[in-house]
């Protein structure tokens, strides 16, 4: 009898021309993704535009009205609605990926296709999540009178980053998370703390200085603070060194990512 064994041809390194070639799937995924999150809910798909407005209710009834938190200069609504929207599609984004392999673990262990398909299925899921509220977003800061302009057409830009990172970082934790399960119990808590290190709720004006360092080592700083100003009128501008570790991280997140995935995939669907 004779075996094949199907592998990459490089251990850190996909085959990219066979992922490529069945790149049609990682949308057919995608769209199941849709479905299932949203099959048998009463409201549908409606749940993806109400949930960041009811974030953001709640941010600013406890952050806006009774804290009166720094916001740099702008209503509170807008700083939470916007801060809001990347961060929620950033935290989805990543913990749906981590939980890609074993989400789809049916379908890994009966067929065979190039597996990372399946982590980057997660990503194109989370974009068709954010079309409806970037829009709504943008309706609400332009009836606000808030609009930036222009400057606006950059936005995608930081969109794009937050959804590499969560890609990169995803790839690392799917794998992972066949190996040590404690893996999708961390994955979740530091995504909470990291909310905190982030200017979602306010601003990083609001640390001390001696701390502020905190918020500085955390990728999405620039990110967030960047994707605001590009949308609403007279929002600071990241720092450069915060925007430039921004772009350096979610480069060597998702190169970093990508070498893991592709060394313990096999590992990992074994485990799963």
């Amino acid at each position: 009898m004779q075996v094949t064994q199907i592998t990459s041809r490089n251990p850190f390194v996909p085959d990219v021309d066979e992922a490529w070639h069945h790149h049609a799937l990682a949308f057919v995924l995608a769209k199941r993704n849709i479905k299932a999150r949203y099959t048998q809910t009463l409201l549908g798909s409606v749940w993806i535009v109400i949930q960041p407005i009811l974030l953001t209710g709640v941010f600013t009834l406890i952050f806006g009205a009774l804290l009166a938190v720094p916001t740099d200069g702008m209503p509170y609504m807008i700083f939470a609605f916007s801060g809001t929207v990347i961060w929620s599609t950033f935290q989805r984004a990543l913990s749906d990926t981590g939980m890609s392999l074993a989400t789809n673990s049916v379908i890994v262990m009966k067929v065979y296709f190039p597996r990372i398909l399946v982590p980057i299925s997660t990503i194109l899921t989370a974009l068709m999540d954010l079309i409806p509220v970037y829009i709504l977003l943008l309706i609400f800061i332009m009836a606000k009178g808030w609009f930036s302009g222009w400057l606006a057409l950059l936005s995608p830009l930081f969109l794009l980053l937050s959804l590499i990172i969560a890609l990169g970082v995803g790839f690392a934790v799917t794998a992972l998370d066949a190996v040590f399960r404690d893996v999708r119990l961390v994955v979740p808590t530091v995504l909470q703390l990291a909310m905190y290190l982030t200017p979602v709720m306010f601003s990083e004006s609001i640390a001390p200085h001696r701390l502020r360092w905190l918020f500085h080592i955390n990728p999405m700083l620039g990110i967030v603070e960047g994707f605001r100003w590009t949308l609403v009128a007279h929002a600071k501008m990241p720092a450069p060194a915060d925007l430039t570790w921004s772009v350096a991280f979610s480069i060597i997140s998702l190169v970093g990512g990508v070498m893991m995935f592709t060394r313990l995939e096999n590992f990992a669907v074994d485990r799963i």
